[in-house]
């Protein structure tokens, strides 16, 4: 017998194949509506009753779609926004960090107006340790199989969003509710499957570290120490795995619906028990889209791409990054520009951005909608944090540490941030301070110069960074950063801030350089 289960992870909103740049193109090779006719597809080859459909979270946040959608304030186009995925017709589902950016509220709409039961062993109540949403588990049965589902996701969200949107609620760790909830499924299921939006801390296969053990990712744990997992599907990095490692099948499908992971479990008739299991990831891009999710959300469709259209501002010269890898070791005005109004909302000495696109290309004199979330995709607030010289010394070191030189003098990022998945949007540049790093030297030990106004940074002395509350949190690794730094977050999200910065009087782009590399 054959049980075969198909997994999508961060669509972030990706209903149609468009990533809005040019609002004619709908033939890009991604989107929940060629995740869905996969899904079709392959339940007809293997017959509904040997297969399960799940999804591990971020759908919420990141397309311009999701962005106008919640703009309205109406939900009635967020119902519109969860039809779509109704319409995939998943067994089971879990929730992602960025599905937290819009607030409890909106978050509480769209799990109930699932169709699909919602997992959640690890987001609890404070006050009753109970989960806040959803159920711990669900048992589906195909064929007289009862296959039991865990869902978690990634404990690390507090330290990335506004205190009000986890109000009430306590994040614990991934691996310990697994621990405890597996042993009391698996005795009850022929097969147990974990959905996880998180991923892995550790090579699945060496075990080797690709990142500090802080707790956002606790795949590799889970993998290796709680054996009566038998499928892992997985999510949140954006990466594209699938192998068999550790007596479990482990999947993640990349990015925006551009594959779908399969894993067929090969099912012995007599005793029920596992045989063989196998993985692949299927392409979406061969896939034409499922017109039953292309029509839900017309409408929205349409509305968003007016909305993109409307001008927000005017500037006397453009702004633009012409290469967003050459612009973030070289500088461009484009990310002079964000720094400017990071400082301006903030009154900071030092702001510090990193190009959040690898598409971005800045500004035209007119500035629209559509370019700002192109830029800027992020639902990302401001933050001020108080730092010392030596601290602040410490952070842009750190930065200056993503990079190398290679024996002709080219400069380039280390693999850690380019492989196996593209993390640039970790690394930051400062402003206005002005900073030189001889890449020959030890990381750490980089920064030849470094100063404010042409005075040196001085250790002992206290200074204020503008900064967005992703990294202010401790996202990306960085040292010295902590809640407890952070004096002030700005209740705007950067589509408002652009607004209100480019109309507010006239805006002088900073060309100048002010770091270099060598």
């Amino acid at each position: 017998m054959k049980l075969v289960f198909l997994h999508s992870s961060d669509t972030h909103g990706f209903l149609l194949p468009t990533d809005y740049q040019n609002k004619t193109d709908y033939n890009a090779p991604f989107s929940l509506s060629r995740v869905s006719s996969v899904i079709k597809a392959e339940k007809k080859k293997y017959g509904a009753d040997h297969v399960v459909v799940t999804d591990a979270g971020d759908c919420l946040q990141g397309s311009p779609l999701a962005s106008y959608t919640h703009s309205t304030g109406n939900y009635d186009d967020l119902y519109k926004f969860t039809e779509a995925y109704n319409a995939v017709g998943y067994d089971a589902r879990c929730l992602g960090n960025h599905d937290f950016n819009f607030g409890l509220d909106y978050l509480s709409f769209y799990v109930d107006h699932n169709d699909a039961p919602i997992i959640n062993d690890n987001v609890l109540d404070a006050n009753t340790d109970v989960p806040f949403f959803g159920r711990e588990y669900t048992i589906v049965e195909r064929n007289g199989l009862k296959i039991g589902i865990l869902g978690i996701t990634t404990q690390y969200i507090p330290h990335w969003e506004p205190k009000e949107n986890v109000a009430g609620l306590k994040f614990v760790s991934a691996f310990d509710r697994i621990k405890h909830y597996a042993k009391i499924l698996r005795p009850k299921v022929d097969v147990l499957a974990v959905m996880y939006h998180g991923g892995f801390e550790s090579d699945p296969e060496t075990g080797k570290a690709t990142e500090p053990h802080r707790g956002e990712n606790e795949g590799y744990k889970i993998l290796t120490e709680i054996p009566e997992v038998d499928v892992f599907l997985t999510g949140h990095q954006h990466r594209r795995l699938n192998l068999v490692a550790k007596n479990t099948a482990l999947v993640q499908p990349g990015y925006r619906g551009e594959a779908v992971a399969e894993v067929v479990v090969d099912i012995d008739d007599q005793t029920k028990k596992i045989t063989n299991m196998s993985t692949k990831l299927i392409d979406t891009k061969d896939y034409d889209p499922d017109p039953a999710v292309v029509e839900k959300v017309a409408d929205l469709d349409k509305r968003t791409q007016a909305w993109l259209d409307q001008p927000i501002a005017y500037l006397d010269k453009p702004a633009r990054i012409e290469n967003a890898m050459k612009g973030r070791i070289e500088g461009a005005p484009f990310i002079n520009l964000i720094q400017q109004m990071q400082l301006w909302f903030t009154k900071a000495d030092v702001s510090a951005t990193a190009v959040m696109s690898e598409t971005a290309k800045g500004f035209d004199k007119t500035v629209t909608m559509r370019d700002v979330l192109l830029n800027y995709p992020y639902a990302n607030q401001l933050c001020r944090v108080k730092l010392t010289g030596k601290q602040l010394r410490h952070i842009i070191e750190h930065s200056a540490g993503f990079l190398k030189k290679d024996k002709d003098g080219k400069i380039s990022f280390i693999d850690r941030w380019i492989k196996p998945k593209l993390m640039l949007y970790h690394f930051d540049v400062f402003y206005p301070v002005e900073y030189e790093a001889d890449l020959s030297k030890p990381v750490g030990e980089r920064l030849t110069k470094l100063t404010l106004h042409g005075k040196p940074i001085e250790d002992d002395k206290i200074y204020h960074l503008a900064v967005n509350n992703y990294r202010a949190m401790g996202g990306g690794f960085y040292p010295e950063y902590s809640m407890d730094k952070i004096e002030m977050t700005l209740d705007k999200d950067y589509v408002q801030m652009f607004s209100e910065y480019l109309t507010h009087g006239d805006v002088q782009v900073d060309t100048k350089k002010n770091y270099k590399f060598y």
